[in-house]
């Protein structure tokens, strides 16, 4: 859906797009241009059904396979922008496939951990979980924001830069995502990981948050 849009007319815009969509889960994406030099800003809203095999995934885990992704020292690259283009995500996601994987985590030159595609990447130790800091250039996701405030008096939470080695060898490891919500990682590069207590237990808190949320605005 299109039209031409003011601040007052985002809520109709949003209401109408879910009516049409026709689907009980779906994701929402709202993109606002400014218009061009004479004309108005406008609105698209974007409704797309969450894919069903997002559970099966959840259940079983995710193998993924690290590739070299943007660097932080690279600042024309846009590092940490949340960009219209899905194209390297897409390469990213194509060639994990390719090797046999369902997902891909991007390390910088030296094998800094840094993100997934659409995710970001989280690993425990011990009773500490570990995510890359956002000074890496990495985006500020959502639902990285989240867990943050959802793993007070849960976990310890420290945020750096560490090396792919740190991934491989933890104890567990998850994604996180506003789509996917949280996602085991079973194994990174062939080396398999075990399953542990954080990511069932902090996907529980995060869709008890949401439903909380939900009941809070109606």
């Amino acid at each position: 859906m299109r039209i031409t849009i003011d601040g007052d007319a985002l809520e109709l815009m949003t209401a109408l797009a879910l009516e049409r969509a026709g689907v009980p889960d779906a994701v929402l994406r709202i993109v606002w241009t400014p218009g061009g030099e004479e004309g108005a800003p406008t609105g698209l809203a974007l409704v797309t059904a969450i894919p069903d095999r997002l559970e099966e995934l959840r259940a079983r885990g995710l193998a993924v396979v690290t590739l070299l992704g943007v660097r932080s020292d690279v600042p024309w690259l846009l590092p940490g922008v949340k960009s219209t283009s899905y194209a390297v995500n897409m390469a990213a996601e194509a060639e994990a496939r390719r090797r046999g994987a369902d997902d891909a985590v991007f390390v910088d030159h030296d094998g800094t951990v840094l993100e997934g595609p659409v995710t970001n990447v989280w690993w425990r130790r011990g009773k500490t979980l570990f995510t890359p800091s956002l000074d890496l250039g990495i985006l500020a996701g959502v639902t990285r924001g989240a867990l943050i405030e959802l793993v007070a008096g849960r976990w310890e939470v420290v945020e750096g830069r560490f090396p792919a080695t740190d991934l491989s060898g933890a104890d567990e490891a998850f994604t996180s995502s506003s789509v996917r919500e949280l996602m085991p990682i079973a194994s990174v590069d062939g080396t398999p990981l075990g399953r542990g207590p954080a990511a069932d237990e902090l996907q529980s808190a995060l869709r008890e948050a949401a439903a909380v949320d939900d009941q809070v605005r109606s």
